[in-house]
């Protein structure tokens, strides 16, 4: 999967302390499940459902390094996915949502605080 861009000024930040971790699991959680960055990689890493929901994000880094000036993070995602009924006018099932994961890869500027999200393949 192509990656796309965001902005995490405050992960960039602290990237040589010990806060480092912390801000970038708070950042990318506040972000949430609908960025328009995010959206479309946890949409394609979907396995067990059709649309990603409307839920917090549980972000958990993995891996930490840096390579050519930047910094490369990757992190585990848990996000909700929509497990949609028949869509028809009078289906009584409420729509109800599975936990789904995905790991991507983060590459981050440290300058500047840009970085590009990868989603890892399976």
């Amino acid at each position: 999967m192509t990656a796309t861009g965001l902005t995490l000024t405050r992960s960039a930040a602290a990237w040589s302390s010990p806060a480092f971790r912390p801000t970038l699991v708070d950042e990318l959680q506040a972000l949430g499940a609908h960025h328009p960055v995010l959206r479309p990689l946890l949409q394609a890493a979907l396995t067990q459902t059709s649309a990603v929901a409307e839920a917090a994000l549980g972000v958990q880094v993995l891996k930490t390094h840096e390579a050519a000036g930047r910094m490369q993070v990757r992190v585990g995602v848990f996000y909700a996915g929509i497990i949609a009924g028949c869509s028809c006018a009078d289906d009584p099932s409420p729509l109800d949502t599975i936990t789904e994961h995905c790991e991507l890869v983060l590459d981050i500027d440290p300058g500047t605080g840009r970085a590009w999200a990868t989603l890892c393949e399976r």
